[in-house]
């Protein structure tokens, strides 16, 4: 392989590892769009139809447009899709919008960094992924960082939760599915787009016996200008943009790996909760949003080590 080869593998690796980050900052900001349309009214699979709803609607012309075959799929491969778009509508965002509103943002957002423990273990047998020895140790540093922000430590268990904790790891399990379900899809052929559109349609579907679509026509008939942004706004940046930056970046670094990096969402999740909630972290939350951190840059430097 020439010098041209590498630097081009390189840099697309450096992409991937920015998307997957930014992907992560995405899927932090779900608290703020989530609590207000509790507070109005919305439970959270209702949340989930219409953020899903919204993202495929956007999704589907665009592709129409740009490239149909990207819309082709085999009927023997539907139960791939069927997986990504049942995680990623039940088994995360469902569970995630629960945490939200039974935790802290902090919190519901460390727990779900629980995935990579779960995606690293999954991806040895399945794909073939090595777990060497800076894996486990991210893994490590991103399970201890999640004990610390838990409330079980230092708190004498007064903020500690048990069933918003459970929430938010089987929130964690959903995501770790979601990974796993999407690289066997990229195995296939199929592009992330193509991934993407099916997952939002087929989660959006799922959630349709479950949707009050009343208090979604009521709201928006009284508030139209301001639900509309919201949720737009919602579906854009917790659905859209972060679930096709971090497929995409499946086709260039593995599924743990990123897994791992994604596990940045807390610390953006704990910044929006102290600016907008002013929900002040301990020392000890500090410590274990520091010790997911410490994991993510090892990866990264790793990477700029290669």
């Amino acid at each position: 392989m020439d010098k041209n080869q590498l630097h081009k593998g390189a840099s697309l690796q450096i992409k991937a590892h920015a998307a997957v980050l930014l992907a992560g900052c995405m899927w932090g900001s779900v608290g703020i769009f989530v609590r207000p349309l509790s507070e109005h009214g919305y439970n959270p699979l209702t949340i989930v139809f219409v953020r899903m709803s919204i993202a495929f609607l956007i999704l589907l012309p665009f592709l129409w447009i740009s490239n149909r075959e990207l819309l082709r799929i085999k009927a023997k491969d539907i139960w791939v899709f069927i997986g990504t778009g049942l995680t990623s509508a039940i088994a995360l965002n469902l569970f995630y919008s629960m945490s939200i509103i039974m935790n802290s943002l902090a919190l519901a957002a460390v727990l779900l960094a629980t995935a990579p423990v779960i995606v690293v273990f999954m991806s040895a047998p399945l794909f073939k992924e090595r777990i060497t020895a800076v894996k486990l140790t991210a893994l490590a540093l991103t399970f201890a960082g999640c004990v610390f922000t838990s409330g079980l430590i230092g708190s004498g268990g007064q903020g500690f939760n048990p069933m918003g904790v459970f929430i938010g790891l089987l929130a964690g399990v959903g995501y770790a599915l979601y990974s796993i379900f999407s690289r066997v899809a990229l195995n296939k052929g199929y592009d992330s787009l193509t991934i993407n559109i099916y997952s939002f349609g087929i989660g959006a579907i799922a959630c349709i016996p479950f949707t009050d679509f009343a208090v979604v026509a009521s709201t928006v008939q009284f508030e139209p200008l301001y639900m509309c942004i919201l949720l737009l706004a919602h579906s854009m940046f917790t659905s859209l943009l972060p679930y096709v930056l971090y497929t995409y970046s499946l086709k260039f670094i593995e599924t743990g790996k990123a897994a791992i990096l994604s596990s940045v969402e807390p610390v953006a999740a704990a910044i929006l909760g102290v600016i907008i909630y002013t929900e002040i972290p301990s020392m000890i939350t500090l410590a274990g949003m520091a010790l997911v951190l410490a994991a993510v840059v090892l990866l990264n430097l790793k990477l700029k080590r290669r």
